[in-house]
């Protein structure tokens, strides 16, 4: 974003520099992108461009948008709405009646990031030609976020809406067909997001580009990302490839408890990755650069609209206010201030982005200064690939496997392993519930817990209780709970996209 702040800048300063040539230079219309693609600086400054775009689709342009959350988490069991300050499009996300004119239903900005993505991928290799700084470990650096970026936002266009409009080159002439029909979602699956993240992959190469790193996609953030497609598509044979190629990438040799983050630096993973060891690939919100980071789980000013679901709170969170009561689980006390939500009636105080202490013991400050810090939104980590593998292994009959992996993440929770004669592990069904019980605890709040439960097919199971209570909570005496779950786990298209492509279907369960 500051080289596009800086590129902006500098065109202000050539047009005043040079009145007579400007009157004389081709509108910015008439531009073409073959024009632009000139530089190793124009393709730094369109590789930002392209994360910017992404950047601004998770965490949000304004107040309260971080689409991380509202597809990954809301409309999940971990989250519910703040009833005094609840808006309507909130009611519809936590009481599952979506309607096409929310505005979180709009793919309008993952298009967008797909398309800086595909300018890049034809572009790039004119200004390489053009460039001899452009080297080809940089080349092959940039075509590889430049294709793994335009994937991971097809794998979100799946998950949240299904079948997707496929568009694989630069929309460039007004006059060239705009609209389009939608690919079956397991099409989009193995013809585009697959290839498009094995060939990043494979341009990766032994080592990372320059250009990446935590904050931009690597080899091992593309083998994760395929790891959790394969998963989506239960290949759990492919999960397991990934993932072992993930552990190549990242040099961990023998997987083991040493290579997460020590249980008394947990919070590093969050608060600072570039020095852990567990991070794969984060978000970076910088306020000085960026602005505030205001999320509905972020420090803000203004009163919340969501705060932590009860019935996690009580069984998770209200625990560990006093001690006697106090588990030895080092997560709830570092994710939620459950000291200052037991004085005030709400359960809004979400911390796991903030350096707060590792052991609290009574409620955090929270000064205005809060809003000034960066925040670090986890796309991927190496505890969220070790419950990963555990689920694959799982599904792939590698019972004992499994549990070694779930073992280690509780084992550096702080909390007691389980026996391999436990109940809760016994068999395939008990091991794939705990599994996707402690992904929701190490998780949380990470954008994952939504999609965790429609890959699992857990939705109906999970959530038909949690609405029931929610609509009764809402004056709806006859409380359905989780409607047309085949239909309804994907949102319906918005609106304004049915009206701006008159090919396109709305999904299943939802009215135009």
């Amino acid at each position: 974003m500051k080289k596009i702040i800086v590129i902006g800048a500098l065109g202000t300063i050539m047009m005043f520099g040079a009145c007579k040539k400007f009157l004389t230079e081709a509108p910015l219309t008439q531009v073409t992108l073959g024009e632009f693609y000139k530089s190793q600086f124009d393709v730094d400054a369109a590789i930002a461009g392209m994360y910017s775009a992404f950047q601004l689709e998770m965490v949000g342009n304004k107040q309260y948008m971080e689409k991380y959350l509202y597809w990954g988490e809301y409309r999940a069991d971990n989250f519910d709405r703040f009833v005094i300050y609840t808006k309507d499009y909130v009611d519809e996300i936590v009481l599952n009646s979506l309607t096409p004119t929310n505005q979180f239903s709009d793919w309008t900005g993952l298009y967008a990031v797909i398309g800086r993505a595909n300018n890049n991928i034809k572009y790039i290799p004119q200004a390489a030609a053009l460039d001899p700084k452009i080297t080809t470990k940089f080349f092959d650096g940039y075509m590889a976020e430049s294709y793994a970026m335009r994937a991971m936002s097809y794998f979100y266009i799946v998950r949240v809406w299904g079948d997707a409009v496929v568009r694989l080159e630069p929309y460039e002439d007004i006059k060239a067909p705009s609209e389009g029909e939608r690919v079956s979602k397991d099409k989009v699956i193995d013809e585009v997001i697959i290839p498009d993240l094995k060939k990043a992959y494979d341009l990766f190469g032994t080592g990372n580009a320059p250009s990446s790193g935590i904050y931009g996609i690597s080899r091992s953030a593309v083998c994760a990302t395929l790891a959790d497609v394969y998963m989506w598509k239960k290949d759990y044979v492919n999960a397991i490839i990934w993932i072992k190629n993930l552990f190549l990438a990242k040099n961990i040799a023998d997987p083991t408890i040493a290579n997460l983050e020590a249980t008394a630096t947990w919070k590093n993973v969050f608060t600072n990755p570039a020095n852990s060891k567990e991070a794969i690939w984060s978000i970076h919100w910088d306020y000085q650069k960026n602005g505030c980071a205001c999320m509905q789980t972020s420090w803000t000013s203004n009163n919340k609209q969501i705060v932590i679901d009860e019935d996690i709170w009580a069984k998770w969170f209200q625990p560990q206010y006093k001690v006697a009561t106090r588990t030895t689980d080092i997560r709830p006390q570092q994710t939620a201030d459950v000291f200052l939500a037991q004085t005030k009636p709400n359960r809004d105080r979400f911390i796991k982005w903030y350096n707060t202490a590792a052991n609290p013991t009574a409620a955090d400050k929270w000064p205005a200064s809060r809003e000034l810090e960066p925040v670090y939104l986890v796309m991927y980590r190496l505890a969220d690939i070790y419950l990963l593998y555990a689920e694959a292994l799982n599904g792939n009959n590698q019972l004992s496997d499994a549990l070694k992996f779930l073992n280690i993440v509780r084992k550096r929770a702080g909390v007691a392993e389980y026996l391999g004669t436990d109940p809760l592990v016994a068999n395939k069904e008990a091991m794939e519930d705990a599994i996707l019980n402690e992904r929701q605890l190490e998780l949380f709040g990470e954008g994952k817990r939504w999609f965790d439960l429609v890959r699992t097919d857990h939705v109906k199971e999970v959530m038909d209780p949690i609405l029931k209570r929610r609509q009764l909570d809402g004056g709806n005496i006859n409380a359905p709970g989780f409607l047309d779950p085949d239909k309804r786990v994907y949102w319906p298209i918005n609106r304004n996209v049915l009206n701006s492509n008159s090919k396109l279907k709305q999904n299943p369960g939802y009215t135009d």
